[in-house]
């Protein structure tokens, strides 16, 4: 029995210093790949050109890719937003306006300050600044030309982010 006890203990250790060894190369091939940097949140429009204007002159977005059917506009260094004429894609419908994009600003302050903005400059807003009931987040909502849903909001002081 003595002998049995100390041949399993041996192939345990055998098998636990094989499992702490570095992987191969093909083992490596398997590891995660590096975080997300970036990204671009991609929207049909039929009039692409009154979109640009909307989100340069209105929103006040950069630029930063240019092509006949697609316009990528900065949001921040990690993210961007993309319009794509709806005319290079004939089969695609522009049928869902539930759909939209929502813009983070740093204070509760600021939605009001875009609320005020926006109002300025003729946007079409539906919902005035308010303290969200589910959410804790103080948003304004506008369509943009298209009619795609837009939202700025802020979290409200105090929401529980989570933190890593």
């Amino acid at each position: 029995m003595k002998i049995l006890n100390t041949f399993i203990l041996l192939i345990f250790l055998i098998f636990s210093s094989v499992a702490q060894q570095q992987p191969t190369n093909l083992q490596s091939s398997k590891a995660a790949p590096e975080k997300l940097t970036g990204l671009i949140t991609f929207a049909f429009y039929k009039d692409v050109e009154a979109a640009e204007k909307f989100y340069v002159e209105i929103m006040g977005l950069s630029k930063s890719y240019h092509r006949d059917i697609t316009r990528v506009f900065q949001v921040n260094e990690g993210a961007a937003i993309g319009l794509m004429d709806v005319s290079a894609s004939p089969e695609t419908t522009i049928d869902n306006k539930d759909m939209g994009f929502s813009f983070i600003v740093s204070s509760v302050d600021d939605v009001d300050r875009w609320y005020e903005y926006l109002k300025s400059h003729n946007v079409d807003i539906y919902a005035p600044p308010s303290d969200g009931t589910r959410t804790p987040v103080r948003s304004v909502h506008f369509y943009d030309p298209e009619g795609y849903d837009i939202e700025i909001f802020a979290w409200l002081p105090g929401a529980e982010m989570i933190k890593e």
